[in-house]
């Protein structure tokens, strides 16, 4: 039984995108980089550069120089740097014969919680009876198919950080690294990217991305997206507090968001490109066999602006693809299609799995009280979905109203429905860390839990086929999902860990 202390949380969106970028087959046609820079309608002082090759030339700290601008950070390997600069600082750049394009460095956000009720829990408790969505997807016979060889298979978390010590995490990370902007350590080891915000990073700051853009904060905060998500990939297995898809894998956790003010006074949470590349290429550098992104930007495919931040996501997520590394992330959470216009980052790149919501209609406690899916397999309400979906899987609901078979969160008219008590067990309960940094559970919605769910059948079956690269667990799990619907609602079908590991 549930003590009274668990927090219950609709999480409503996942990681938005203040810019837009342009993705997919239908990338603005170049008419060379400077041309295409003076097309800008809005000037940014920081910047992407995309160079023709992804060696790179030797000299990119003097070229960025000799353009006006400051370098950031040089990623090597995929020919992509970052820089601060003047509004003319593009234009130069984009005049130098070894720069494909320059544009703004992208920005995602964090948008608030919702929160619909507050209740508790002690980590003594065994909280799995509540995890319909582990049962739905048949991790339990996964996880023992695997035989504790998940604990080989390493899968990076890139969030808002994770918080190390909990008790369903701890002994979990192998890896706990903040490459966000504001660097800050916390938890009992000092990790930097332990889920702590106590500075705030100047978005505008003509010093770039350094130290001196950040400045500290009266209170600290913690952030417990990068928690949950890891939950439910990795949580225990030893029958207190949550159980994970893929219990004992090893976690690389990056911490690419900071803290800044917005124009209103109230505090963001922002992940830069450049931080997410960087996660993206040292966790690819350093074997991982998955990584989760559990963000997402929705995009207008007609806006010109952003060729750089299309050409250097892509260069990012193959050099992945080239290691070997599958990236899973979250479909988004507008309840859009990405056909037309519209697109999705990091979600529709070509080299990225994409992953929709489900809920469930209807769920069923037997005489132990742990709950079982009865009802019909739905898309969330929330979730986007389309031609680039591969798999769905479970990021929770709120049931659904008998009356007119619609989800009790999707209201007639954008009003919602009075909740029924018990709606929030739709969603899917995982470990947090709350704001004041104190260890919990929470129940959140969005296709920022789905994506985990993939993330950790993932690790099961590399776990029993070490030797497989991206290309073919990608196939596999979509050969051995469940197919429940559409293909452009549901891609490939529901994950299912216990298909898969077969």
């Amino acid at each position: 039984m549930l003590k009274k202390s668990l927090a219950v949380v609709m999480f409503s969106s996942s990681l938005l995108a203040c810019g837009q970028l342009p993705t997919g087959d239908q990338t603005p046609k170049a008419s060379g980089a400077a041309a295409d820079l003076e097309a800008q309608a809005v000037r940014r002082e920081r910047y992407l550069v995309v160079f023709r090759t992804e060696g790179g030339p030797a000299d990119v700290a003097a070229r960025v120089a000799r353009a006006g601008g400051r370098l950031g950070r040089n990623l090597s390997g995929v020919g992509v740097a970052t820089a601060t600069g003047d509004a003319s600082f593009g234009r130069r750049m984009a005049a130098d014969p070894e720069v494909l394009a320059v544009g703004p460095e992208g920005h995602l956000s964090l948008p608030a919680v919702q929160e619909i009720a507050a209740l508790g829990t002690s980590s003594l408790d065994d909280l799995s009876g509540q995890q319909w969505d582990m049962r739905r997807i048949g991790a339990g016979a996964g996880a023992g198919r695997a035989g504790g060889r998940q604990k080989d298979v390493l899968v990076a978390v890139l969030d808002t950080g994770v918080m190390d010590d909990h008790p369903d995490l701890r002994g979990q990370l192998a890896l706990n690294v903040g490459t966000n902007y504001c660097r800050e350590a916390g938890g009992p080891g000092g990790a930097s990217g332990y889920p702590v915000y106590r500075s705030y990073l100047d978005p505008a700051a003509p010093g770039g991305p350094s130290a001196d853009a950040c400045t500290a904060g009266t209170t600290p905060t913690y952030q417990g997206h990068g928690t949950h998500v890891a939950g439910i990939i990795t949580g225990r297995a030893d029958g207190e507090g949550i159980t994970g898809v893929a219990p004992g894998v090893r976690i690389a956790a990056y911490k690419v968001f900071d803290r800044y003010r917005s124009a209103d006074g109230q505090d963001q949470f922002g992940a830069f490109d450049g931080p997410v590349f960087a996660a993206i290429l040292d966790a690819a550098n350093r074997g991982a066999a998955v990584i989760n992104m559990s963000m997402t930007s929705t995009l207008d495919l007609s806006n010109p602006q952003h060729k750089a931040m299309w050409h250097a996501w892509s260069r990012v997520t193959n050099y992945a693809a080239r290691k070997g590394t599958l990236i899973v992330a979250a479909a988004g959470n507008s309840a859009e299609s990405s056909r037309g216009k519209l697109a999705h980052l990091p979600s529709d790149l070509p080299a990225v799995m994409s992953v929709s919501a489900t809920g469930t209609t209807r769920l069923e406690g037997d005489e132990q009280g742990v709950l079982w899916p009865k009802g019909r397999d739905v898309l969330a309400y929330y979730s986007n979905w389309g031609p680039s979906t591969d798999l769905a899987a479970p990021g929770g609901d709120c049931g659904t109203n008998p009356d007119n078979n619609l989800s009790w969160c999707d209201g007639p008219s954008g009003n919602s429905y009075q909740l029924p008590d018990d709606s929030y067990r739709h969603m899917i309960l995982s470990s947090v860390i709350h704001e004041d940094g104190g260890a919990g559970y929470v129940y959140l919605s969005g296709t920022s839990m789905a994506a985990p769910h993939v993330a950790g059948v993932a690790a099961l079956v590399k776990a029993l086929h070490p030797d497989w690269k991206a290309g073919r667990l990608r196939a596999h799990l979509k050969a051995t999902a469940e197919r429940i619907g559409q293909k452009q609602t549901f891609g490939g079908g529901l994950v299912n860990a216990d298909r898969a590991t077969r």
